[in-house]
């Protein structure tokens, strides 16, 4: 019998259903992970992971696997193209414990990835998605899912195709970005395609792409009636959004309509300031347990990422982002960030 999201990852029932972080390259590591389930995430996932490197026990690629209590429940996002490397990934991940499940990944677009075979360019075979489902799915009693998109190109949906095929291996639920692969992370979302899947589909369909702000996700939960909602880069710099968009579903009005002009909702600079310093703080302890010990350049170097997201929109971001080369100490981020924290004070008291 197909059991729900919560049964699936043994979460507690909620209402609104449960919100996800997106696996994201570069961004989803741990420390990501657990600051988005401080804010509201019920369930995060790897950063995107080569079964190959799995296989090899590659270091770099196991470091994409470290996982800690305090992220839990997280899963593990696997991305290959042989339905034999995958399924001995899979074996692998499974016998080392301490993942809720696993996902493969069938949407990335990155060309890189994909003139492999892997990522999105599974999408145009799903018998090739239906064996190594299948082959995973011997080799795992977890949670077994597929992060996948509508089809190759706008009006020539696979969506249906590869919902059978993954129905027929034995996943457990779906997991779609409402785009097409030749529109990569822009273009409008096809809700109306995925309120089609979701129609069909025996298994619990996860709805996911073009979800900026709580009036997205409320519009993307009312058209499609999808069983769990997925945030990706809108979460980076924001953890707050799950909870925003946790309590917008909960009201009995639908939220706001996200202007885009506005950017970001005005948050606390106090709060900015805490949960910067925190990540900046679980970044280091994270480069740490990957034995590497000169920490603060690479740090530094690797935190930049995060850093302007956490400012986007802030009327100090722009100064600071032009002073990046003389960016090098974590002194200099934070002297850096206050900066920043302080040229918006002073914004809004102008125009209060």
């Amino acid at each position: 019998m197909t059991k729900n999201l919560s049964e699936l990852y043994n979460l507690p029932d909620s209402d609104p259903p449960p919100l996800f972080l997106a696996p994201m390259a570069g961004f989803t590591n741990g420390p990501t992970r657990r600051i988005a389930r401080a804010y509201g995430a019920d369930l995060t996932f790897t950063e995107m992971v080569s079964a190959m490197g799995i296989i090899h026990q590659d270091s770099a690629t196991l470091g994409l696997l470290r996982r800690s209590d305090e992220d839990e429940p997280v899963v593990a996002h696997l991305y290959g193209s042989d339905p034999a490397i995958l399924a001995e990934a899979t074996r692998i991940v499974m016998k080392n414990g301490g993942f809720a499940g696993i996902d493969l990944n069938a949407g990335c677009p990155v060309r890189k990835v994909a003139r492999t075979g892997a990522g999105a360019a599974l999408i145009r075979d799903p018998g090739l998605i239906h064996r190594i489902l299948s082959a995973m799915r011997r080799n795992t009693t977890l949670p077994l899912t597929m992060k996948t998109r509508l089809g190759a190109h706008p009006g020539h949906p696979a969506i249906f195709e590869i919902l059978r095929a993954a129905e027929d291996a034995g996943a457990d639920a779906l997991i779609v970005h409402a785009r097409y692969t030749s529109q990569g992370h822009g273009g409008e979302t096809d809700l109306a395609t995925l309120a089609q899947l979701k129609t069909v589909a025996t298994i619990p369909v996860i709805g996911n792409g073009g979800i900026r702000s709580p009036f997205d996700a409320w519009r993307m939960l009312a058209e499609t009636g999808v069983d769990a909602l997925m945030v990706a880069r809108a979460a980076i710099g924001d953890p707050w959004i799950f909870n925003d968009i946790s309590y917008a579903l909960s009201s009995a009005e639908p939220p706001q309509v996200y202007d885009p002009t506005r950017g970001r909702p005005r948050r606390d600079l106090a709060e900015i300031r805490a949960v910067l310093l925190r990540h900046l703080d679980e970044e280091a302890v994270f480069l740490r347990h990957n034995g590497i010990h000169s920490i603060e350049r690479p740090l530094v170097a690797t935190f930049r990422c995060h850093l302007f997201r956490y400012l986007s929109g802030l009327k100090g971001s722009s100064f600071l982002r032009s002073q990046l080369s003389d960016i090098h100490t974590v002194a200099a981020v934070i002297e850096g960030v206050d900066a920043c924290l302080e040229r918006e004070l002073r914004f809004r008291a102008k125009i209060k």
